[in-house]
């Protein structure tokens, strides 16, 4: 393993483009992910296929990191970063073309629609090494940090976007269809636009096996030389992005939606409030981990996020449901910089693409059926069990994390 890690390479003006690209893409995501369940429901669309749609998005989205991990030594990630969202907002159209249920699915596999995860998946990957690769180790949590509150920025303007929805409604009369494509297409114009931000990319953001003609064309995380690190963490994400996906922001949505009767503009409040809450612990991630550690901060942040989030679900009132929610959200993504620094620094800089790849991997494997899962559990009548279920899962991969790594040191 790696104790001490330096960058390769000097300085250079990628981190700001990948800064850029995330507030960008998340933007667009987190306005699917306010529109979704909505949108799906208005055209028709039941809720166990709604889960299924959910389920096949996690599915394509699983199968994109697999293959950009496995062709890393072969294709540029500016390359793979320019084609994921123009693939994702191919998707998008699709969504607004059509109400046919196997159509949604196969734009469900290509795009977003699941909107699950900001800190999974392929872009995810192409991120943390693209960083690493520039960044040195000491310097990388702060990276992170930035990358993580740009994400947060971006997903609170995109659900101040899709409360546009409800103005467009409510205020100017529109007809909801076309208030709803009017937001969709807005979702298809910001996958451009970040297709041509990741368009500036440099070849410093490849790993270093990148630049090695010897290299062979797959990756085998298998061959690594920290396949143990790097598959016991992936096993373990794969636990945690399970529960996570139970309860993701499409969910949250259609729960306040369905139980207290928020409006698209009260949710879309909510979630820029709580990505507000996020920016903020964020900030304070790099000095929280440089006192208390990176495996530390990452494990006892979680721990206070998910025991709110139990009591989320036994919330008598909007206004408990409100502030527990708030509550988890100042403590949820704490452990996201220093989850992506520590992964970084116990491995080494030509492994970073295996790391990264094989843990969104896991990631990405745990949430296939998870949304999928609560479609089902919510078909015959909306329960609290996905909340209380995932709540209890993640706490045990929080002590389960801390045990298997706690005598390691960066």
């Amino acid at each position: 393993m790696a104790s001490t890690i330096s960058a390769t390479r000097g300085p250079s003006f990628d981190p700001y483009l990948f800064y850029a690209g995330r507030f960008i893409r998340d933007a667009a995501k987190w306005l699917m992910a306010a529109l979704a369940v909505i949108y799906l429901a208005h055209i028709g669309v039941s809720n166990t296929q709604i889960g299924i749609i959910f389920g096949a998005s996690l599915a394509g989205g699983f199968l994109l990191s697999l293959v950009v991990m496995l062709t890393n030594r072969a294709i540029s990630n500016r390359t793979w970063a320019v084609a994921n969202m123009l693939i994702t907002g191919i998707a998008g159209v699709v969504l607004i073309s059509t109400d046919s249920f196997w159509l949604l699915i196969i734009g469900g596999f290509f795009g977003s629609y699941a909107a699950s995860g900001a800190h999974w998946g392929a872009m995810t990957q192409l991120e943390q090494t693209g960083i690493a690769a520039v960044i040195p180790q000491e310097n990388r949590t702060k990276a992170y940090s930035i990358l993580t509150i740009a994400s947060a920025a971006g997903r609170a303007t995109g659900a101040l976007l899709a409360g546009l929805s409800t103005l467009l409604i409510e205020t100017l009369d529109w007809n909801p269809t076309d208030a709803y494509h009017t937001l969709l297409w807005l979702y298809v114009a910001l996958h451009i636009i970040a297709s041509l931000v990741y368009l500036f990319l440099s070849s410093k953001t490849n790993s270093p096996t990148q630049h090695e003609q010897d290299q062979p064309f797959l990756v085998n995380p298998f061959k690594a030389r920290d396949r143990k690190p790097i598959l016991k963490l992936s096993g373990l994400f794969a636990v945690d992005s399970f529960a996570g996906g139970m309860i993701f922001e499409s969910f949250l949505s259609f729960w306040l939606f369905t139980k207290f009767g928020l409006s698209a503009a009260a949710i879309a409040a909510l979630i820029i409030a709580a990505q507000a809450l996020n920016m903020i612990s964020l900030a304070l991630a790099p000095a929280v981990a440089k006192r208390l550690g990176l495996l530390n901060t990452l494990v006892f942040t979680q721990v206070i996020s998910n025991i709110a989030l139990i009591l989320f679900a036994f919330a008598p009132t909007v206004i408990i449901a409100i502030a527990l929610w708030l509550l988890r959200s100042l403590f949820d993504e704490m452990d996201v910089p220093t989850r992506q620094a520590y992964m970084m620094g116990i491995t080494e800089p030509d492994e970073h693409p295996i790391m990264a790849g094989s843990a969104n991997l896991g990631r990405g494997l745990g949430r296939i059926p998870s949304a999928t899962v609560t479609g089902w559990l919510w078909a015959g009548a909306v329960t609290t069990t996905p909340w209380i279920v995932s709540g209890t899962l993640k706490l045990a991969y929080d002590v389960a994390i801390w045990i298997a790594f706690r005598r390691v040191k960066i």
